[in-house]
């Protein structure tokens, strides 16, 4: 396999990210890794950047164009033409785009709980409700709860869902059988799907998870978010690509999105995914899925051996691990263990009631700074009682 530089925390460059870095501090909060992107990417941006022009760039160029329907074929497993992508400044921006087009103030939105926080904000923001359909728990995994959702559905106010796959915070994916009932129920009732798919190249399966419009019942009921963000690590940066198959839905949700969209394209961007959507940028996907699932080993080890009571649920996505550690003590203790340790994390109550008493671990960190957070974790638990 090729070697691919997964040892150096980009952090600790000194460039201003915005987030101080300090040594005795780790960051397991938020979605970004902390390693650097492809080398692929690094390299063109290098040339984009000494070329010295960033200029106007069209989103409707053969070139990228090609780049997305190649990487969506031979990646996802997804046979898409040119004219159903439409570049947009960002996958909230077009989940934004997507609720105000094809809803109306007051609307229901349905999300499925725990949900990626930031749902919540473009909700409140467009003027309309969040509906929750909460997933069913059991033993570490989460499934749909499909007579909620089809209860749901069946209210005309309710006329949107987004679908998170694989879904964050769960990190974990929706079966072929699972998205064909949700767009059963979305074709029965009217309700428009927006599939949020960010996460679609960081499986951990021998076969891609099923791309939602590569269903007969959905290909002409939904808007699927494409992006570089979470598969090449490009939180900070405002681009995505919609896939829209249904023509008179792509035509509404582009004229929509061009209220803040005049078709250009970040130059930067352009570049990005010419060079990540290549047979090297899905060498790197490969090499940092490898990386990861010893970081989740090593985690799984520890909490088996000091943390037995937690249990980190099922996990076929990703670098984030979601862990339930309800069991391990009180919200306080738990908020006390990591403020002891020098570890930020993401409290699973932001996700909604549901993720009270849980945590998401972002494990996308060089191996030496994550066993020196485990140590620090060890001995803070030790400290304050809840590690014998």
């Amino acid at each position: 396999m090729q070697q691919f530089d997964f040892e150096t925390l980009a952090d600790a460059a000194p460039i201003d990210f915005g987030t101080p870095y300090h040594p005795e501090h780790t960051v397991l909060a938020g979605a970004q890794l902390h390693l650097k992107t492809a080398p692929c990417i690094l390299k063109a941006l290098e040339q984009r950047v000494r070329s010295g022009l960033f200029g106007w760039t069209a989103s409707d160029v053969p070139q990228y164009l090609d780049a997305v329907r190649g990487w969506m074929e031979q990646v996802r497993g997804w046979n898409i033409q040119r004219d159903w992508i439409v570049p947009s400044y960002g996958t909230l921006q077009a989940i934004s785009a997507a609720i105000r087009a094809f809803t109306k103030q007051g609307d229901g939105i349905i999300v499925q709980s725990p949900a990626y926080v930031l749902y919540d904000r473009v909700i409140r923001n467009t003027g309309r409700k969040k509906i929750c359909n909460p997933l069913i728990y059991e033993n570490g995994c989460y499934r749909m709860d499909f007579d909620g959702l089809e209860t749901l559905m069946a209210k005309p106010e309710n006329c949107l869902m987004i679908l998170c796959n694989p879904h964050n915070p769960i990190m974990d994916y929706w079966e072929r059988e699972d998205l064909k009932r949700v767009a059963s129920l979305a074709s029965r009732y009217g309700v428009l799907v927006v599939a949020d798919e960010i996460f679609a190249e960081h499986v951990f399966a021998d076969m891609p998870m099923t791309p939602y419009a590569t269903l007969e019942e959905a290909m002409g009921n939904c808007i699927v978010c494409t992006s570089l963000g979470k598969s090449f690590n490009f939180t900070g940066t405002s681009h995505a690509n919609i896939i829209i198959p249904e023509e008179h839905l792509r035509e509404r949700y582009r004229r929509q999105r061009d209220e803040d969209h005049y078709g250009s394209l970040s130059p930067f961007m352009y570049t990005a995914v010419l060079a990540a959507y290549t047979p090297q940028g899905k060498a790197w996907i490969d090499a940092l899925l490898a990386f990861v699932e010893e970081n989740i080993r090593l985690v799984r080890e520890f909490f088996a051996r000091y943390l037995p009571q937690a249990v980190i649920c099922r996990h076929r996505a990703g670098s984030l691990i979601w862990v339930d550690l309800r069991a391990c003590g009180t919200q306080e203790q738990i908020d006390r263990l990591f403020a002891k340790a020098n570890i930020t994390v993401d409290d699973g109550s932001q996700y909604g009631k549901e993720g009270e008493g849980f945590v998401r671990l972002q494990l996308g960190i060089p191996r030496e700074e994550l066993t020196r957070t485990l140590s620090r974790l060890l001995n803070a638990g030790r400290e304050i009682k809840m590690i014998a």
